[in-house]
């Protein structure tokens, strides 16, 4: 597997870091050797008023030869060459001056020579210079990069009846959208325009036409963007991995990394890479939740709470968990059996498959409600929790404060009890409160009380 490359790697290496001293890097930097040639030069310089410039294009009139000898001249060469090196360049001579070739051919050489038509060599060189190549009468000139070229490398795509277009997870047959006399003339465009009507994403920007010959299946490919998986707007672009930023670079490009966005350059001085706090060109956004499912009902809440007042009282935290019974349309409370102390819960979830687990609260008995560094590392989901603390029962009433908060995957999204849970409930404060309610006995039977465990070192 090969090693993933970075952007820095893409552009040659040899950054400097930020942190970096400058001088300690000049320092590090290796002597350069001059030859006596160059020595002699700077000499001169140094006498007169003129600079040395690089001699960056010292080859660039010395061309290269394009002539290509036939097998049987490279054969013949070498053959003399071994003879003899000093009659070698008269034998040399002897070819170019138009001697005898094919007197040393056997027969099979002279029946290939014949069936090959003969090429203008002079002409040959021409074109290969002017970026052309021959056809295969050897006078023809084709430019490189023509469409006559292309079309004789492209082969067209045959459909029949048998051919099928595989997308969004099904296989049609290319029958249900062309008739059987249409085939012979389809080429990928018009499919793709035919299937763009039923699956509109499928536009000539976004959309790739893949054919596979062997399996005779037509495999559209939503690229996800104008340019693929980069995104082209003017003279700026966006992208999502540095080999792409490398390959189609525009005056100003942002890429998005791990850490955020940053913005690279490039002119005659160099490479300019710096993180974006702020991206021109991108849509401004915010975090926030919205709940699509309906807010869990205030009597559930109540019954929760009423069984985290009487755990209180015994100084020990508890949970429960809510459920989307969508089935039914209802949510469903459970306390699953949790081992507890004062300040942990060991839970061990119930086996709901066709449920939707939508939210975990617990309690704080007696401490603020605030979650904590261990709530922070236990709560991984994509769903809601909340936290209920400082629980003081009275005759029948129990008050108590809470937080809230949405989950991403480890990350977390502050919100107010009342966007997902009914009553009117207000973080940070001790007079919220609910009337006192009955709750299943059974929800005893699910906590084990245990005493925390002290480890000695």
């Amino acid at each position: 597997m090969s090693q993933q490359m970075d952007l820095f790697s893409y552009f040659g290496g040899n950054f400097a870091d930020p942190s970096e001293s400058k001088l300690e890097s000049a320092n590090k930097s290796e002597p350069v050797e001059h030859s006596a040639e160059s020595s002699a030069a700077v000499t001169e310089a140094e006498g007169g008023a003129g600079v040395a410039a690089s001699d960056n294009n010292r080859n660039s009139s010395e061309n290269p030869s394009f002539s290509a000898k036939k097998p049987w001249e490279r054969r013949e060469r070498r053959k003399k060459q071994d003879e003899c090196e000093d009659t070698c360049e008269d034998a040399c001579d002897e070819e170019r001056s138009g001697g005898s070739e094919e007197e040393d051919l056997d027969d099979d050489e002279r029946d290939a020579l014949a069936d090959d038509p003969e090429v203008d060599e002079a002409a040959a060189d021409r074109a290969e210079l002017a970026g052309e190549q021959a056809k295969a009468d050897g006078k023809s000139l084709v430019k490189a990069g023509s469409n006559e070229a292309a079309k004789k490398e492209e082969k067209k795509p045959v459909f029949n009846h048998a051919t099928y277009i595989c997308y969004a997870g099904n296989n049609f047959s290319i029958t249900k959208f062309f008739p059987n006399d249409d085939l012979a003339k389809l080429d990928l465009e018009a499919i793709r325009k035919r299937l763009e009507k039923d699956f509109p994403e499928l536009s000539k920007q976004r959309t790739k036409m893949d054919w596979d010959e062997k399996k005779n299946i037509i495999i559209p490919i939503v690229t996800g963007g104008k340019k693929g998986s980069y995104l082209i707007d003017g003279i700026k672009g966006f992208f999502f991995r540095s080999k792409d930023l490398f390959e189609n670079k525009q005056p100003i490009n942002i890429l998005a990394a791990r850490d955020g966005y940053y913005e690279v350059r490039e002119n005659p001085i160099g490479v300019f890479v710096s993180k974006a706090p702020v991206v021109e060109g991108l849509e401004p956004c915010q975090e926030g939740f919205k709940m699509k499912l309906p807010k869990i009902p205030q009597s559930l809440i109540t019954q929760l709470i009423s069984f985290f007042a009487d755990y209180s009282e015994k100084n020990v935290e508890v949970m429960g968990v809510f459920y989307w019974d969508s089935a039914n349309g209802r949510y469903i409370l459970d306390v699953p059996f949790q081992n507890v102390t004062k300040v942990s819960i060991d839970p061990h979830y119930g086996d709901f498959p066709h449920f939707i687990k939508v939210a975990e609260i617990h309690s704080h008995n007696t401490m603020a409600a605030k979650f904590s560094r261990t709530d922070d590392e236990d709560e991984l989901g994509t769903m809601l929790y909340g936290v209920i603390g400082k629980i003081c029962r009275g005759h029948s009433v129990v008050y108590f404060d809470l937080q809230t908060r949405a989950g991403v995957a480890g990350r977390f999204i502050p919100i107010h009890p009342d966007v997902w849970i009914e009553g009117d409930y207000i973080p940070g404060t001790l007079n919220n409160r609910v009337e006192y309610s009955a709750y299943p006995e059974e929800w005893h039977d699910r906590v084990r009380i245990v005493e925390r465990e002290v480890y000695i070192q």
